[in-house]
This record gives structure tokens, sequence and C-alpha cells, in this order.
């Protein structure tokens, strides 16, 4: 009944959008512009988009009664962009088409018949996932009785079903308009249907040595002019930076360990073990009890009232102490185990795996050592461990022959003779007696901390380092004195939230984009337990890619342009004609194959991704040949052997379907789920223009 406390709903709200707005760029407080983008020649305020924002963080909080954490705030603030997109950019395109939801509609989705997916989320028993519409109507009589100011938020949800609507019925539309001719149909069928044998000598890029062709700066420069349009880029920034570890000193964890020690000298002499436990423990289940199978290695062979010494794991002192050993309801056994499988059904390979199986049993009579044998002739995963198997337990799901033969052996030892199960035959030593006992264990961890001393020092370097490193040349040179490791991040976008492997790092790359030129060293800043000092390096303008930034896949394609022009001229001076005397002639880097092909394929066996190859060799005729040509990773000379267009059909129905399914599977994978074709040419036009950087 959250979801009609319309009071409480409404002051958590206001709360979290103040918040969120003081935290916000402080420009909107400075009376500078609160313009945060264009869409469509249309400017998108701040408000604007924060209203958004407002409402999918309602919208969150009656789904999952809590305000969204920062992560989620950063979805929201995603969805709200795209929402904004569809309602400017798509929204004039659902007037020209008249698409429209009327007021009948909108009282439909919310409360009749029809009731849209969001409104049943939102009102859904969180237990079985079921839409209560009773919930529902309880809500909505609250709510329309509330104050005005009250109303506001679910008013907001409310308008936000009309362009949802609105956008499936567009959806639809296109779905309905979605065609393919004959002409296409047809195409598809011939480019799926026709074949071609081809014979090719092929000679890769790989066989002539990088070191033998120079690529100059300027070719590479006169390369990305030329092909600018392959080359474009989003605004992007790199950064050096260096990581200060905010972990505990040497003198935090001699504190901890201390008391964890006082607390195991307590600990000896308890009375209520688990009371004492659950007071002074920082970790999850204090006290427990245990089987043999389950508790913890370092309780095996204790005595009651035996306490370990502190064990340290990652950031964590831990100790234990053996409580009380009482019957359980359950025996427990510890068993290993060689299997011996059967290669089918058949009686001659179950006795095949019974001889097996009984030989290498006699040898472990005889004294050979059982693990090396589990090793050796183990045919499942516990021979790496010499058959291990650990504990198991009575009820546990093993097969129940191999259950009987380990719990009705006494004491531990080799088995007699092989077990047979569904499995195969198995060789089984009980390395541990069944027992029912089960263990009380007590457990105090304590956590590790970083102590005021240690981060204010920890501080004070990463502090003293940004004080001192005025630009890049210091930024090196006191990294490498102080052995700091300085670290790079490269095409850092706008909106990023992550540095390399530091997830929460938005508070660095908004100095990057609003307060930091080229050369600037950041003050410190603090995320995910860690100092950070970063020194702004370069930026890629919008536009064609700096030429540092496409240097080795540039320096590739212009280097391979320079082999295939070597290696086409020196085919082309060679004076054989068929495949086989040009090989011969031009030696063993050259190589002679065939294949076989349709007019849909892109690749070529033994020469990998070439579909300029095998549309030359569907435009010769039987017996042709082709000069040298160049395709991806080397240079082909293609003959054509056989050649088979298909034939004409009456009717290209099922091809039309074909191609269909295709067109309407081509789906955004986001939403708004729009066909990506028609969403990239409307956002192209669009020129939408993304400022939110400036503001969060």
């Amino acid at each position: 009944m959250g979801k009609i406390v319309i009071v409480f709903i409404a002051f958590s709200m206001g709360a979290f959008i103040l918040t969120d707005l003081l935290q916000s760029n402080s420009v909107l407080l400075g009376g500078a512009s609160t313009e945060i983008g264009e869409m469509a020649s249309s400017e998108v305020s701040y408000e604007e988009f924060q209203a958004e924002v407002e409402r999918l963080s309602y919208n969150y909080l009656i789904q999952f009664g809590t305000n969204p954490n920062a992560q989620a705030i950063d979805q929201i603030r995603q969805q709200a962009w795209q929402e904004l997109i569809i309602k400017k950019v798509f929204g004039p395109q659902f007037d020209q088409l008249g698409i429209e939801v009327t007021d009948d509609e909108m009282i439909e989705m919310v409360q009749g018949k029809n009731i849209h997916p969001d409104v049943q989320r939102n009102f859904s028993d969180p237990q079985t996932g079921l839409f209560n519409k009773e919930q529902l109507m309880t809500f909505l009589q609250q709510i329309s009785s509330a104050p005005v100011e009250n109303q506001r938020p679910w008013k907001n949800f409310e308008a936000s079903l009309r362009p949802s609507r609105e956008l499936t019925k567009y959806e639809n539309l296109l779905a309905k308009t979605t065609y393919a001719n004959k002409y296409e149909s047809k195409g598809n069928y011939v480019t799926n249907n026709s074949t071609a044998s081809i014979d090719f000598l092929y000679v890769p890029f790989f066989s002539v040595a990088d070191s033998s062709v120079d690529v100059t700066e300027s070719e590479l420069q006169d390369y990305l002019d030329s092909h600018a349009d392959e080359y474009q880029s989003e605004e992007s920034k790199n950064i050096d930076y260096i990581v200060f570890e905010v972990k505990p000193s040497a003198e935090d964890s001699a504190v901890v360990r201390q008391e964890v020690n006082d607390l195991r000298e307590e600990l000896l002499t308890s009375e209520n073990d688990s009371l004492f436990a659950s007071i002074n423990s920082e970790g999850f289940a204090p006290y427990n009890t245990y089987n043999a199978g389950t508790l913890p290695p370092e309780m095996q062979g204790a005595e009651v009232g035996d306490v370990t010494e502190p064990i340290v794991s990652g950031n964590t002192y831990t100790i234990y102490k053996l409580s009380d050993k009482v019957a359980g309801d359950e025996e427990f056994v510890k068993v290993s185990h060689i299997l011996f499988k059967w290669t089918d059904e058949s009686d001659e390979a179950k006795a095949e795996a019974r001889r097996q199986g009984n030989q290498i049993l006699r040898d472990i009579k005889n004294g050979t050592n059982f693990e090396e044998m589990a090793r050796v002739h183990g045919t499942d995963g516990t021979r790496t461990r010499g058959g291990d198997l650990g504990w198991f337990g009575e009820n546990s799901s093993f097969v129940q022959e191999f259950k009987d033969a380990c719990f009705n052996f006494r004491g531990t030892g080799l088995l007699p003779s092989l077990v047979e199960t569904s499995f195969g035959f198995h060789i089984i030593k009980v390395t541990e007696p069944k027992t029912n006992e089960s263990f009380k264990v007590a457990k105090i961890e304590r956590e590790l901390f970083v102590s005021d001393e240690t981060q204010n020092s920890i501080y004070r370097n990463a502090d003293q380092f940004a004080l001192e490193s005025k630009n890049l040349d210091d930024f090196v040179t006191n990294a490498t004195d102080k052995g700091y490791e300085i670290q790079k991040a490269t095409k850092i976008g706008q909106n990023d939230q992550r540095l390399g492997s530091i997830n929460e790092a938005r508070n660095v790359i908004f100095w990057l984009y609003n307060k930091a030129d080229d050369g600037d060293v950041s003050e410190v800043f603090e995320t995910d337990d860690k100092y950070i000092i970063a020194i702004a390096t370069s930026t890629q303008e919008k536009g064609t890619a700096n030429l540092d930034d496409v240097r080795n896949e540039i320096t590739k394609k212009v280097r391979d342009q320079k082999k295939a022009n070597q290696l086409i001229a020196k085919l082309a001076s060679l004076s054989g004609s068929s495949l086989e005397e040009l090989q011969e002639q031009y030696g063993d880097d050259a190589r002679v194959n065939s294949a076989d092909i349709n007019l849909s394929s892109t690749s070529i066996a033994n020469v990998g991704y070439a579909p300029n190859a095998v549309g030359l060799a569907f435009a010769l005729e039987s017996g042709e040949q082709t000069a040298p040509f160049k395709v991806d990773n080397g240079v082909m000379i293609v003959s054509l052997s056989d050649k088979n267009m298909a034939a004409d059909l009456d009717n290209y129905d099922a091809y039309q379907l074909s191609v269909l399914n295709n067109r309407r599977s081509f789906k955004r994978r986001e939403a708004p789920v729009i066909d990506q074709n028609i969403y990239d040419v409307a956002i192209d036009f669009a020129d939408i223009v993304d400022e939110r950087y400036k503001f969060f």
C-alpha cells in the first residue's frame, strides 16, 4: 500500500529532484544559459530535460519503492534524452501522419480494459508479478483528492503514456508499409542460388615484409584527407592520470589485528558464543551450524572450545571457535573413487570396463598408490585431484548404488570389489568414516579500515603531487621520481562515466570537459576509494579523426596498397598465361587453389574476405581469367571454370517473404524500438547537439 502514501511520495520526489538540481552545474544559479542541447532546430532546456528525469524517477520510485541510486540516475538521464528525441524528432512526423492518442484512449490505458504495460508494472504484486487493478483504483481515488502539488508527479507520468502510445502506432504503421518488390525478391533468389567454380592464384600481403615497404607521414595524411568520410569522429579527449589507492596502512592493520587478538582471548572464555560473536562480528552469519562437508577448513580436527589464530583474507581478519558438537539428522562420508566408463551399451564394452577396473583394483591392493591411479585412469573430473569426491550426505544427489556402497562400509579404506552404477564401474576408497556429527561454530570477522591519519596522508601526497606538477613534463618527471604509475585513457566521451577500470569517475570527466584545457593538471579527485590526479593531454574535435588516433589502421592500409602495387606489377610482368605457369614463375609465395562460391558469398576459402573477387568471378565467362587485382589480404588472379546462374521462376513469393523478414528483424536494440535505417536518417537530419556534460 506504499503507492497510496501520496504525501510521502511527493516529499521524497521533491527532495530527490532538489538534491539532483543542486548537484548539477552552478550555471543555473549564476544566470548563464540553461540550454542543455538542441534537436531538430528546437532548444532543449535544462528545465525540460529535468522534468523528464523527474517523471522517470517518479516511475522508478513507485515501481521499486525507493529513490534511484547514482547508477540508476545515469540510466534515467539517458532514457530521458532518448524520449526527448522521440518527442522532438519524431513528434512532428506523428502530427504529419495524423497519429494521435485520444482522451478516451488515455482513460483506457490508465483504468480501462487495455491498461498500459507501464501502469501494470507499477501496480503489480512484487511476489507474484500479477497486476493488481484494485490497488490501482484505490490509488487513483486517493490521488484525485490529494493537493495539486502532490498530483503533479502522477500527472507527469500519465502524460508520458501518450507519446509512448504514439510511438507504438508509428512503429505499427511502419511495419505495415514494409514492402519488397518483385525485383528485390528475384535478386534475393538469384544471389543465393547462382553458383560458380573458380581457380585462383593468391599472393598474401604477409609474404612481403613490412620493413621492405616505407610509409611516409605525408602519405598517411594524404590517405586520411582523401578518405575523411570514413574517419569521422565525435569529440573526445585523452588524459594521463595517477591513482592513489586509499587502503589501510601497516599501522591500521596492526590496530585491527590487536582488536581481533583481544576478541580471541575473550572468545576463549566466552560462555555465550552466539551472543558474543553476534555483538562483535562485522560479517555475515556469526554463529552457524555445519556438517562434516561444510565445516570451514580452519576447523577441521578442532576440539570443542578451540579458537583459531586470526586468519587474514583480503581486507578481513577472521577467528573461529568450535562451540559444540551435536548429533545431526544426516550422516556424511568422505570418499575418493576411480571411474571406468564403458564405451557403449554392449555386453562386450561393459565386460572390458569391468576387466580394466578389476586389474587396477588388484594393483592398488598390492600397494600401488590410489591417487596416482586415479590421475592416470580416472575418466571424470575428479582425476585431477586424485579421485577425491569430498564429503557427501545420505540425501545427496549421488546415485543410490554408490551411496549404499559407501554408507554400508565401516571405517575407512578400500572397498573390496568394484561398484557398478549407471555411470560405470567404480573403485571406491573411504577416506573419512561416516558421521552424523554437526558442528556449532562462532565466527568473528573484522574489516580492515583506513584511519583518518592514513587517509589524510594519502591525500597530502596526492595534493602535493598536483601542486608540483604544472605541465606534462613536470607530471611525468615527478611521477618517475616518486615511482608513481602513469595510466592513460583515450577517446573519453562527453557523457562517459568510467575511466579505465574506475567505475565512478564522472567528476574527473566533468572537469575534463568543463574546466580543463590541454596541458592542465587537475585538483585531487576522490572516487572508488581512490584519489586521482589527471592531466588533459589532447583533444579530438568533432570531425575528421586525428592522424595519431588512427595511425595504425591507416599505416596498414597505405602499406597494403603499396604491397599490392608491387605484387600486381610483378605478376603482370610474368610471361606465363595459366595460373600454374604464373605460380611457377612467381615462386613459393604464390598459391593456386580452387573454390565453389555463390553470388551472395563475401569470402573465399584460403583467401578470406574478398567480395570484389566474387563479383569479378561472376562477371567472367567460362575459361576467362582476370588480370591481377587487390583484395583485402593480398592480390588475386581469378579464372572461371564454370558458372550456373539461377534459372527464372514463375513466382518469387518465398524470396519476397525472406526479404521482408530480414527487414523487419533489423530493429534498434535499445529504446526506442524503431527501424534502424529510419532512426539513423532522422537523427542525422535532426542535427542533435548534446551538452548534458556541462550540467552533470
